[in-house]
């Protein structure tokens, strides 16, 4: 049977924790603070049975803040009215709460019906209760009035209950684990234990888990639900779980525990946010917001149209703290000062890329429907698609069902797993050749371009860009060699002032015959400058009519093969070659000397061994 957690809502004094003493023989305000005053602060857990958890939530409006992070795991609602009070401000912001995030079935249990001896005031607060449910869309069965002196009617109650766990079957979409963290304590001889709503997927004892958002990695020592030990934890249960290398002070309400490396932190988020039926606040551009994701509270902005009661619309939020999140998580806004609850939203997006412009008209136009929002996503973010597994992780949803989806929609997949559209790939293809065509008029020196260089420049992701330029060389439209790609068939068109400039660069280092030369002394014969002598020597480095033979020292190839053959010539005579000997026979300097023998070591010419040279493979036999 599926385990189902019960949320107790209502205003405070209404007998929200007498009636879950009533049905589990427990009392949950464990606080001191709470006993003295007789009003629930923190959430209080207690056990119907093996299978239902209920969750005492407070009612008070300063500690509303528990109450949203209790409501973040819970199943169905059970709705407390006293029946000398009616329905109070209160139970409309839990109303408000329940429904916001997602909750839509819900018990009703009238309270306190010995105070009042008129029958016709409680079948009145009966329909009020009955309207403000049908407001909110919430499906209830019956109304329970019940008797705080005798019990009456509280037997009936837990009946109905208990079969929650026969009529509510929990199901996760991925087989991915998460836990949204509402307590956590040490318990001497145990160490640190963390408990919650297992949201998705199962854990086991052994298991590594992460705890985010501060990516702590820790080894599963045991698991508890309803207080027993087990060996598994499954999606809907409530879990104790026993962290081994993990300390309390690592964790706190709001942390999250999942399976290792499939949860991103987010502090820039596109949402669909709906306005509560009842708030008289309105979200304007840049409001400061506190928002509840799971059991967590940071704070943060919202950038987008300006939203009022009743309506909805999408926002970009920018958070003041990272939060563990994935697509369409549901979470509460409440505003900053004075704190009400006045809006619900759901994740469209996490991290968005691009300009702000760019993400605004992102934000107007990206759907709510998870299929349609995945379709939208690919050929939006065509420069820098995903791999399939980065999907599932997204949506946290099972590898079948997004293939489904990739079939239904005509999704292509690369052979490393990046999916994208016929769209995005003419539009890559496209953006790359134009790319080359623009880069090569643009600099007639170069004839190559690199991977990084491309990718900065076109925006595409290195591992799109890589199946892109494969994809071109294939289709014979790019080539490469040593040090990047090209346009096959280009050729450099340089203007008169520059062909003069090679032809004088290269004239100077013929003329300094065998005798490297490097960039400042061809500066000081040419006047011409640093920058325009590089690009001269990268051109006619490619032709290969030059070379480098140590840094910053350059000759003609014509040169260098006067020296080589020298070398060659040493060699038939003689099988070690010292720095002297290179010295004679090439007329060098030894400071130009050291250099070229570390270039003829480059080009196999010579191998060292400590100060001498040995022949290379490269020597003419």
């Amino acid at each position: 049977m599926s385990q189902v957690v019960v949320g107790m809502a209502g205003h405070i004094d209404h007998g929200k924790t007498s009636l879950v003493e009533a049905l589990t023989g427990k009392n949950t305000d464990s606080l001191t603070h709470e006993k003295e005053r007789g009003m629930t602060i923190d959430l209080g857990f207690a056990y119907l049975n093996s299978s239902i958890t209920i969750i005492d939530v407070p009612g008070h409006e300063k500690f509303i803040r528990n109450m949203v992070a209790g409501a973040a795991s819970i199943h169905v609602g059970l709705i407390v009215v006293a029946a000398d009070d009616g329905i109070m401000p209160q139970t409309i912001e839990h109303l408000e709460i329940l429904t916001l995030l997602g909750v839509n079935q819900c018990f009703v249990a009238i309270t306190k019906i010995d105070l009042v001896q008129d029958n016709e005031w409680v079948e009145l607060v009966e329909l009020e209760i009955i309207e403000l449910l049908e407001k909110y869309g919430l499906n209830f069965k019956k109304i329970h009035r019940l008797s705080n002196l005798n019990g009456d009617g509280v037997a009936l109650l837990k009946e109905k209950l208990q079969s929650l766990s026969v009529d509510i079957q929990n199901k996760s979409n991925t087989a991915k684990f998460r836990l949204n963290v509402d307590r956590f304590f040490s318990k001497k001889g145990f160490g640190t234990i963390a408990t919650g709503t297992v949201i998705s997927g199962e854990i086991k004892k052994g298991d590594e888990i992460e705890v985010m958002p501060n990516a702590i990695k820790a080894k599963i020592r045991g698991i508890q639900t309803h207080g027993s030990s087990v060996k598994r934890a499954r999606t809907g249960d409530r879990a104790a779980i026993n962290l081994a290398s993990v300390s309390p002070s690592d964790l706190k309400r709001g942390s999250v525990l999942a399976t290792p490396g499939i949860l991103n932190q987010a502090t820039k988020i596109i949402a669909h946010v709906t306005m509560s039926k009842v708030t008289k606040w309105i979200i304007k551009n840049k409001q400061r917001m506190r928002f509840h994701f799971g059991t967590s509270e940071v704070l943060g902005r919202c950038y987008g149209n300006r939203l009022e009661e009743g309506t909805s619309g999408n926002l970009i939020l920018i958070l003041e703290s990272p939060v563990a999140v994935v697509f369409d998580d549901r979470f509460l806004l409440r505003s900053y000062s004075p704190m009400q609850t006045i809006a619900g939203g759901k994740v469209l997006d996490i991290e968005p890329v691009g300009r702000w412009s760019t993400l605004k008209s992102k934000t107007e136009r990206i759907p709510a429907r998870p299929k349609s929002r995945f379709k939208f996503l690919i050929e939006h973010d065509w420069k820098v698609p995903k791999v399939k597994s980065s999907w599932e992780s997204l949506f946290f949803i099972h590898s079948d069902k997004l293939s489904e989806w990739i079939n239904e929609l005509g999704i292509k997949q690369s052979h490393t797993g990046i999916l994208f559209t016929r769209s995005g790939l003419t539009k890559s293809i496209q953006l790359v050749i134009e790319f080359f065509k623009n880069s090569h008029k643009k600099y007639p020196f170069r004839s190559v371009f690199s991977l990084d260089e491309v990718s900065t420049k076109t925006g595409l992701s290195e591992d799109w860009l890589k199946f892109i330029l494969t994809r071109l060389i294939e289709l014979q439209k790019l080539a490469y060699k040593e040090g990047g790609y090209y346009l096959p068939g280009h050729t450099s068109k340089f203007s008169r002032k520059d062909t003069k400039n090679i032809h004088i660069v290269e004239s100077i280092i013929l003329k300094s015959e065998t005798n490297p030369i490097s960039i400042p002394e061809i500066s000081q014969d040419s006047g011409l400058g640093t920058i325009m002598i590089k690009k001269c020597l990268h051109h006619l480095q490619e032709k290969c009519k030059v070379d480098m033979v140590g840094k910053n020292f350059f000759l003609h190839t014509s040169n260098i093969e006067i020296i080589v053959r020298s070398v060659n010539n040493f060699f038939e005579f003689n099988s070690k070659l010292t720095v002297g000997d290179f010295k004679k026979i090439s007329g060098l300097t030894r400071k130009t000397a050291i250099p070229f023998l570390e270039y003829l070591d480059r080009i196999q010419i010579t191998v060292r061994n400590n100060n001498i040279r040995m022949k290379g493979n490269a020597v003419e036999r």
